[in-house]
């Protein structure tokens, strides 16, 4: 696309299209429509821009000169006014309005609002009755957004302020981004709340009409990365998966949720990156299944597996392309009615709308507000403001408030998260052999934080402790106790060690929660029948996995099996190589050092790779430095992905190696071929994990020790990271 010529004609582009729908177009006032019983709408005006917020998880964009509206009535000709803030003093002036909740009743507005660029954004209360506004006491040095009314006079938000005292919060693991995390507070400014942490953002909460929340989640683990909705207590407990995974979804990431009636809600899906939060409106339904016809079944139970989708916006992107001129993308949504016919206040951009393309143009995206009509799929005008992002519109009317959900109670074992499965053989992803489960591994993540480097190593894997394991009982029952407010996954393992089935999601619960599940990511929708009532593991009681440690002591002291936590490279593993390893795996031109070259197709040069399992530290030279600071071991083992070699713009002459297979100790070459022995109950170095020969013994020299073989199972099964706690010299120091 000519940019250049784009920005030209970008006046006459917009008035062109400016009624065009995204597969027709109507350029007719709101006609008979749900919203022709709506005396007036709500919504922010926000200076345009293009860049800052290309993420869907960015938050910290500032412009000057934003404001709060109502239209009256909400059509093309109707009185506009302004709420906020230009009678409210000085003060607000250069005030930017990020977004904002009409209460129940509909008499007040809780905003997220920054005052001028050296400050955070804060909550604000508006009365529209009186005019007068209120800030809510939270921390000055910290941003507090996507504020949301919560039945019982509480106020849901997301911060990156940080629940666990003295820690710093978690960095988003590709932008390094202070992540953002949940919280509560009265409406009266007391009683501040943060819940337990994701490693990755929360964001866009939405009250349901159930008085449960939804909210969207950034899972980040491995190769899931996708921000996905899930839903919880208001409290901030029972968290449960909503939509997305399990084959169910569509785009990468789900935003800007709002419940159409129960059990059905509309989100913007898009792809996380580069889309100025912005993408193609969804009907998501949590629990019915739509049949080839279009009709709906009502038998499907409302679970993430029986969750199904309608894409109401078919040629808007999905992914973070721009888009065509008059197609453009939708920044939010608001459902007027329920029916089958669904109509929805809606805020829409025409051109690119994708941060890259707006950037080079020096353009910005231009939101103005539609009535979009989902039969006819048309977009009809309603107000577009030159300059500004017309965003969030809403009726001005009240609403039902929600019942109030109690708080969850507490267990009795201090502030530990009780975590744990009633069978863990209950699984919608696996068909487990009886009796193959030894125990459930607990990892705790963490981030860039902790003064690691950016990448924990060249898988990109997150960085990742172990809290230790819990046993598995006779009943397939399990229970264990770690640290509150800290996010783990889980991985069921086998009498070697290995896993068997690596949870692809963060969890975590607040202090003195009780997480227990089924199974194994069992059936959602299912019921899990104990008998006589009573798990082993709840009659034996939990495996306690460090849950009074303070985070900064959760590092090995010790690499025994028992014992390690964090597995660094080149104090845990690059010992192990020295001794067994480098006599003939030295990087010399043999047979059994394999080799492969990568060349800059560019410039002609080259670079062969040897398989090197020293310790020395290797860099891959050709172009910009693509890596470094790795050990000849570790790129050895682990080799640079693919996608790096690509972005790089480098070419590959042989096959780069894959040894290590990320969270799949069993399925590596590496743990195949030195053919591992049983770790548990008690190690066992005469039966094997594999059939056929053990490396070291065949080559006639010396057996690793039971934890030798245990650290490279370790390092395997949480991902390949190269640097651990262990490896920061000043871990305990806070900022």
């Amino acid at each position: 696309m000519n940019y250049a010529k784009y920005i030209a004609t970008k006046a006459a582009i917009v008035t062109a299209i400016f009624a065009v729908s995204s597969g027709c177009g109507d350029d007719a006032t709101p006609g008979d429509s749900a919203l022709e019983g709506v005396s007036a709408i709500t919504f922010i005006q926000r200076p345009a821009r293009g860049a800052g917020i290309g993420n869907v998880f960015s938050y910290g964009s500032y412009e000057a000169g934003a404001r709060l509206v109502e239209l009256r009535p909400p059509t093309a000709d109707g009185e506009l006014s302004v709420l906020c803030c230009e009678d409210q003093g000085e003060e607000f002036e250069d005030i930017d309005i990020s977004s904002y909740d009409l209460s129940f009743d509909a008499d007040e507005v809780v905003m997220s609002a920054r005052l001028s660029s050296d400050q955070r954004y804060g909550l604000f209360v508006l009365s529209l009755e009186s005019g007068e506004i209120e800030q809510l006491p939270t921390d000055p040095g910290q941003h507090f957004l996507h504020p949301t009314f919560l039945p019982g006079d509480r106020i849901m938000f997301v911060t990156d302020a940080v629940v666990e005292e003295g820690a710093p919060q978690f960095q988003d693991e590709y932008n390094r981004n202070t992540t953002t995390q949940w919280g509560t507070i009265r409406r009266d400014g007391s009683e501040l709340t943060l819940g337990a942490r994701n490693l990755s953002h929360r964001s866009y909460p939405t009250v349901l009409s159930d008085g449960r929340v939804m909210f969207t989640q950034w899972d980040h683990l491995g190769s899931m990365n996708a921000g996905h909705l899930l839903i919880s207590n208001p409290d901030m407990t029972n968290v449960t998966e909503g939509f997305g995974k399990e084959g169910t979804g569509v785009s990468n990431s789900y935003i800007k949720t709002v419940e159409v009636s129960p059990g059905r809600v509309v989100a913007i899906g898009t792809a996380r990156e580069r889309t100025v939060q912005a993408g193609a409106i969804l009907d998501i339904r949590l629990g019915e299944t739509y049949t080839e016809d279009g009709e709906l079944r009502a038998d499907q139970r409302m679970s993430e597996a029986n969750a199904s989708v309608q894409i109401l916006t078919p040629h808007v992107p999905l992914n973070n392309e721009p888009a065509p001129e008059s197609v453009g993308r939708y920044y939010d949504a608001y459902p007027l009615n329920a029916g089958e016919d669904l109509e929805l206040l809606t805020s829409w951009s025409p051109g690119p709308v994708e941060s890259r393309s707006l950037g080079a143009a020096d353009l910005n995206a231009e939101f103005g507000i539609y009535l979009y009509d989902a039969a006819e799929r048309a977009r009809r005008p309603i107000w577009n403001e030159p300059g500004m992002w017309d965003v969030m519109p809403r009726p001005l009317e009240p609403r039902s408030a929600p019942p109030r959900i109690p708080d969850a109670g507490s267990h009795d074992f201090d502030d530990a998260v009780l975590l744990g499965s009633m069978n863990v053989y209950d699984s919608s992803l696996d068909d487990f052999e009886p009796d193959s489960i030894y125990a459930v591994r607990v990892q705790e993540g963490y981030s860039s934080e902790e003064g690691a480097p950016r990448d924990f190593g060249l898988t990109e894997h997150e960085g990742s402790a172990r809290l230790g394991i819990a046993e598995v009982h006779d009943d397939g029952s399990w229970s264990a106790l770690i640290p509150p407010t800290v996010p783990v996954h889980l991985q069921a393992i086998d009498e070697f060690g290995m896993s068997l089935r690596s949870e692809p999601v963060w969890i975590s619960g607040n202090p003195g929660e009780a997480r227990f599940c089924g199974g194994c990511h069992e059936d959602r929708a299912s019921t899990t029948v104990i008998n006589p009532g009573l798990t082993e593991a709840v009659s034996a009681g939990p495996f306690d996995l460090m849950s009074d440690v303070p985070r900064f002591d959760r590092k090995s002291d010790d690499f025994s099996r028992d014992e390690v936590v964090g597995v660094p490279w080149d104090q845990a593993l690059q010992p192990i190589f020295d001794e067994h390893c480098v006599d003939c795996h030295d990087g010399s031109d043999a047979p059994h050092n394999p080799s492969w070259t990568l060349i800059d197709p560019e410039t002609g040069d080259s670079q062969t790779i040897t398989f090197d399992l020293r310790g020395h530290e290797v860099d891959i030279e050709l172009g910009e430095p693509m890596l470094s600071t790795y050990s000849a071991s570790h790129l050895s083992l682990l080799g640079p992905m693919i996608e790096d070699l690509d972005d790089a713009d480098l070419e590959v002459e042989g096959d780069v190696p894959n040894y290590v297979q990320p969270t799949e100790a069993r399925e590596s070459a590496l743990i195949q071929t030195l053919n591992p022995p049983v770790q548990y109950p008690e190690p066992d170095t005469g039966e094997r994990a594999f059939d056929g020969p053990v490396h070291l013994l065949e080559e006639g020299r010396d057996d690793m020790s039971p934890d030798e073989y245990h650290l490279l199972i370790l390092m395997a099964d949480a991902g390949g990271q190269f640097y651990s706690r262990e490896n920061i010299a000043d871990l305990g120091e806070e900022d």
